[in-house]
């Protein structure tokens, strides 16, 4: 349902009917609906093509965890306890980094991990888990920022591609024919 909700949204902050939607994403308003009630999976494709047109933070997240089962995605914050005002986004993002920085500074990484006493494993395990604490503060910070200020948030995560790409961290992607 996550999925379905966030569509929603997304369609709805962008001002479009399902037929519209449905029509970036070559699909049937009643596809459209359906998968906005959780009536119906969209697959892979048509998330693209709907996260692609719509370029909403939250569809992103949710078509990214759709697809991978939960991973290498954050999931969304939407729990009772969750500010996104952009100004909270921001100081909760700033919490997470210097506490994952202090984490991980101490994690004993420098031993093989054959040598490890459980002591060891367990603070490599919470470097780990705030990191992902610090990831998800900072993939909110992107969603929040990009939609408060107007930012493409497609485009920013290209210019970011680009950048390590020209540095040399990451090799050129194959161009892929457009779907559209």
């Amino acid at each position: 349902m996550a999925i379905g909700q966030a569509l929603r949204e997304a369609r709805e902050h962008r001002g479009m009917t399902q037929e519209a939607a449905g029509q970036v994403g070559y699909i049937s308003n009643k596809m459209v609906s359906a998968i906005e009630c959780g009536r119906r999976a969209a697959g892979p494709d048509v998330l693209e093509r709907l996260a692609t047109n719509l370029d909403y933070p939250r569809l992103y997240m949710e078509a990214a965890a759709e697809v991978t089962g939960g991973v290498y995605t954050s999931p969304w914050l939407d729990g009772e306890g969750v500010d996104l005002h952009r100004t909270s986004v921001w100081a909760k993002t700033c919490e997470e980094l210097q506490e994952a920085i202090k984490v991980v500074s101490v994690a004993d990484v420098v031993n093989a991990p054959s040598r490890a006493d459980e002591t060891h494993r367990q603070a490599v395990h919470d470097s780990m888990i705030q990191s992902l604490d610090a990831r998800v503060a900072i993939d909110h910070y992107l969603a929040v920022m990009c939609e408060e200020y107007g930012f493409s948030i497609l485009t920013v995560y290209q210019e970011h591609r680009e950048k390590l790409e020209s540095r040399g961290y990451a090799k050129p992607r194959p161009k892929r024919k457009s779907a559209f």
